[in-house]
């Protein structure tokens, strides 16, 4: 699930390129995914059906289970590989015991909230097709949602109006996306209920 405009890997696909070679690994980052997307929400891999063709695993704690950290989902040889090696993570401080308690409970949740899920998809979905009936791009297949405008500072100056309306929306330009791509990127949660994406809606 890609950060910027919300589409979709074909996860699938890959899966299949990399069973065609004895020497690729597939490496597959679910930060924007786990817990929003999947049965179980356990991400897109989940949801297509691969988890267990992922050779490398990789999410975060600290967006929708709001904790911190990250984790990668590998083998025990891969594991004790990383362990062994990491620059990074032997010369890191490690997390509080508390933190990780939390980051462990809440993961053991995640199969828990699918209504919330649900959720999730619907206001998003309102939310996606409102955009697209403006005539405006829609790439997002996700609760993550692109507004793109193009002009930076057209771009500011929405992001400015949508606040002055009660939306917390921040602008994003060049480098984080391509020149002529600014836009205004929300990331709905499913605290976030209809009346408020009419509100949002209410300022496009």
């Amino acid at each position: 699930l890609f950060s910027m405009d919300g589409d979709i890997a074909d996860l699938r696909f890959l899966v299949a390129m990399k069973q065609r070679f004895n020497n690729v690994y597939l490496y597959v980052d679910e930060a924007h995914a786990i817990g929003v997307r999947g049965n179980h929400g356990y991400g897109i891999a989940e949801e297509q059906g691969v988890l267990a063709d992922i050779d490398f695993l990789v999410g975060t704690f600290g967006k929708a289970l709001a904790s911190m950290g990250a984790y990668v989902a590998c083998t025990k040889v891969i594991r004790d590989y990383l362990i062994n090696t990491m620059r990074p993570l032997i010369f890191s401080t490690t997390l509080p015991p508390v933190t990780i308690a939390w980051s462990y409970f809440i993961f053991k949740q995640l199969p828990l909230f699918g209504k919330e899920r649900e959720h999730l998809e619907i206001i998003s979905k309102l939310l996606r097709d409102a955009i697209a009936a403006k005539g405006v791009a829609m790439p997002s297949e996700s609760n993550i949602i692109p507004y793109i405008i193009g002009e930076n500072k057209a771009c500011i100056d929405f992001a400015l109006q949508l606040q002055k309306l009660g939306v917390y929306a921040l602008p994003v330009r060049p480098p984080t996306v391509p020149v002529g791509t600014s836009r205004i990127r929300f990331s709905l949660s499913a605290a976030i209920a209809k009346e408020d994406i009419e509100a949002i809606l209410s300022g496009l």
